[in-house]
């Protein structure tokens, strides 16, 4: 076990910190953010605007014995039936998940690729492809998607393989992957795929496109090199929002950077998001983000969970309002649909006004033909509860999990402490990071409960360390035994019931980029309402703190997670 740079420091009366806590609880969420954005002064405007999303969690058709065109299609028109589905509940935007039209099955050899790849209009133009009258496969699916927005006025923010200057070449049924002597010289050069992300507004207009720079294993596509602001629009209903897909919402770029530089309050994701436990399950990420970042997210993920695939939701950090997500391995496709307040960065925009709908807060609509059950088709209110049973044995398990490797993490043991008596642990590791947590155990909790507090700051490796970041982090996370190897395994073994109490997290970082979360054993998020995130600038330092207003029972992550971005080693 590493106890280098760590420390159990001192205890108190629990009589001292219910006091403390009591001091807190005067203003329980009502404490301000101090977050001293240094956001864009011509974008700033406290114009408060209320719109409605949609976000699609879709298992998509992937049979490529029909052909990648056939796959398109039909993906495509369970794209367009959401899409009136959302706009009948009062919807003004909708997005779809990455690789929902293509799904992960793409198609090689490269003539079947480029079946599933479409030519995307520049913004620039204001194209809509619904008056196309020369459609060929490359522009079909776009003419369909183009007339679905202008027919429902609801706007559509789909991913899709993007084609350029592909129109003069063909490929063979044995040619092999273009190859870099192949690729130096003439059309061949020229012709490029993107996963990209298109916005058609509420008059079937393509008004953007963002091509995904930050690629995951993704050898077909070219990273996109556009300019940041290239990934945000303005809509009819006066709201301003970013693009991103999927992984780069762990970079600067584009998201973070128009958040801050342009004041960019409202972002808008589409994902195929391979949970990693303990510190980067999908949902977890994006409460973090918003919370952290003080916006808005609208986000799809597609739906697979035997290959580690789920979720999707809407998280409302702009007004502290609580988020509402499905993370659900028994849900199948699913759409969610609720209200989302805002302040406007342009007022200049004519905006339309949301239709009257009844009580449209919080709604989501079951599709009984994706997930096989016999859910009604009409809408339903969605309760708020705790998961009623515990994870279990890998094999009721329905969700796959990749485990981050924490063997670089400095850690340390929570020592049991006594009845009505409060620790505080501090535990430091490079760069000046330091944690300090609060917390107790109960009498009566299970002694076969472990949790460990972590610290780390350095690179963090992902796919084989093919992608490497720059973290600073500050966690405590339930663990089988005292390896850290063991920590985040829900997978493996049952987990008692556990009334650990943790008080408040606290860490100090070198950079502003922080994304906390709580997350409990069964991957559901604590109540946000029931939990404070304050961020202070320092003069050397940022300091950053969760406080917990409530006891959060079955803990499995309480964490302070921070990205240094310009210490990327490719930065």
């Amino acid at each position: 076990m590493t106890m280098s740079f760590s420390r159990i420091v001192t205890f108190f009366s629990l009589s001292c910190l219910v006091a403390t806590q009591s001091t807190r609880g005067q203003y329980g969420r009502n404490i301000q953010r101090e977050h001293n954005y240094d956001f864009h002064k011509d974008a700033i405007v406290e114009t408060e605007v209320e719109y409605i999303a949609a976000a699609l969690q879709y298992a998509p058709f992937d049979d490529l014995s029909v052909g990648g065109q056939v796959v398109l299609e039909e993906n495509a028109r369970a794209f367009i039936k959401y899409a009136k589905e959302a706009r009948e509940m009062g919807a003004q935007i909708i997005v779809f998940p990455e690789y929902g039209l293509t799904s992960l099955n793409l198609a090689l050899p490269w003539e079947g690729f480029l079946a599933q790849t479409q030519v995307v209009p520049d913004p620039e133009d204001k194209e809509v492809p619904c008056e196309y009258t020369d459609v060929k496969n490359s522009s079909k699916i776009m003419k369909e998607l183009s007339c679905a927005a202008k027919e429902t006025g609801i706007y559509l923010v789909v991913d899709l393989a993007e084609q350029s200057n592909c129109s003069k070449i063909t490929f063979g049924d044995d040619d092999p992957l273009i190859s870099p002597s192949r690729d130096a010289f003439g059309e061949q050069a020229a012709c490029k795929f993107y996963n990209s992300q298109v916005v058609f507004d509420d008059t079937g207009a393509v008004v953007a496109r963002y091509r995904k720079k930050h690629l995951f294993v993704e050898p077909l596509f070219t990273p996109g090199t556009e300019p940041d602001s290239a990934a945000t629009f303005e809509t009819s209903f006066g709201v301003t929002f970013t693009l991103l897909i999927c992984f780069d919402i762990l970079y600067e770029s584009p998201a973070v950077s128009n958040i801050f530089n342009l004041g960019v309050r409202d972002a808008i994701m589409s994902t195929a998001w391979m949970d990693q436990l303990p510190f980067l399950v999908a949902h977890q990420v994006w409460k973090g983000f918003t919370e952290g970042f003080n916006v808005n997210l609208v986000v799809a993920n597609i739906y697979e969970p035997p290959k580690g695939f789920l979720g999707a939701g809407i998280f409302r950090g702009v007004s502290s309002e609580p988020e509402y997500y499905t993370y659900d391995t028994s849900s199948g496709t699913k759409l969610i649909v609720g209200r989302v307040k805002t302040k406007s960065s342009s007022p200049a925009v004519k905006r339309r006004e949301i239709a009257d709908t009844k009580d449209i807060s919080y709604k989501e609509y079951f599709d009984p033909t994706q997930n096989g059950e016999n859910y009604k088709s009409d809408l339903e209110h969605v309760v708020r509860s705790k998961t009623p049973h515990k994870q279990n044995t890998n094999q009721n398990m329905h969700q796959k999990y990749k485990h981050q490797n924490l063997s670089r993490y400095n850690y340390t043991i929570l020592e049991r402490t006594p009845p009505n008596y409060v620790f505080i642990a501090r535990l430091c590791h490079d760069d000046d990071l330091c944690c300090t947590l609060a917390y107790s155990y109960p009498a009566e909790d299970p002694e076969d409960v472990m949790y460990m507090l972590v610290a780390y700051s350095g690179i963090v490796g992902h796919a084989h360390d093919l992608y490497l970041t720059y973290v600073q982090n500050c966690g405590v996370v339930l663990c089988l035994n005292d390896s850290i190897a063991s920590c985040a395994h829900i997978e493996e073994a049952y987990f008692g019931d556990s009334a650990f109490r943790a008080y408040s997290l606290s860490g100090t970082f070198s950079e502003r980029y922080i994304y906390p979360s709580v997350l409990t054993d069964s991957v559901q998020l604590f109540n946000p309402t029931q939990w404070n995130y304050t961020f202070t600038e320092k003069p050397t330092y940022y300091h950053a703190s969760i406080d917990l207003l409530e006891e959060v029972n079955d803990l499995l992550t309480l964490s302070l997670y921070s990205r240094w971005f310009s210490r990327d080693p490719n930065y």
